[in-house]
């Protein structure tokens, strides 16, 4: 069940994420478009369904050391990239070369904004961990 769990929260973080970089770039760069609403959830969510798959590139039996930890970072942005770019073209969420910038720039924004509240999950985590510890200490 804690697996469920955990998948279904990364599954909304990264949807969320997603909505929230269409959304400024939208509002931004083509703030007159219309989106097709259902299409386009549906886009959405299968936007999110291979974002979560390309997470496997963090896959390890092992702790990743901080060079491994970078390499795989970097190797996932090429993945994202390489995945979503001809995708949203298809899509017909961009169109020309200065449009394929902006978009791989959000891409690269919102994997930072993954990385910032991945980040925040995983300290609030220690901290309640390392509390843990500390009243275990207490007790013996």
């Amino acid at each position: 069940m804690k697996d469920i769990v955990f998948w279904l929260r990364k599954f909304v973080m990264i949807y969320g994420i997603i909505m929230i970089c269409t959304f400024f770039m939208c509002y931004f760069f083509n703030p007159t478009s219309t989106l097709p609403v259902v299409s386009f959830f549906g886009r959405i969510i299968i936007f999110t369904i291979l974002g979560m798959l390309t997470l496997f590139v963090y896959y390890s039996k092992e702790e990743l050391s901080q060079k491994q930890w970078w390499i795989r970072t970097l190797l996932h942005i090429v993945i994202l990239e390489v995945v979503f770019l001809p995708l949203a073209h298809l899509w017909h969420f961009w169109y020309g070369f200065i449009d394929a910038l902006i978009y791989g720039a959000f891409i690269l924004f919102a994997k930072a904004l993954w990385h910032l509240i991945d980040y925040g999950m995983s300290a609030k985590t220690a901290a309640q961990i390392n509390e843990q510890i500390r009243m275990r200490r207490k007790e013996s």
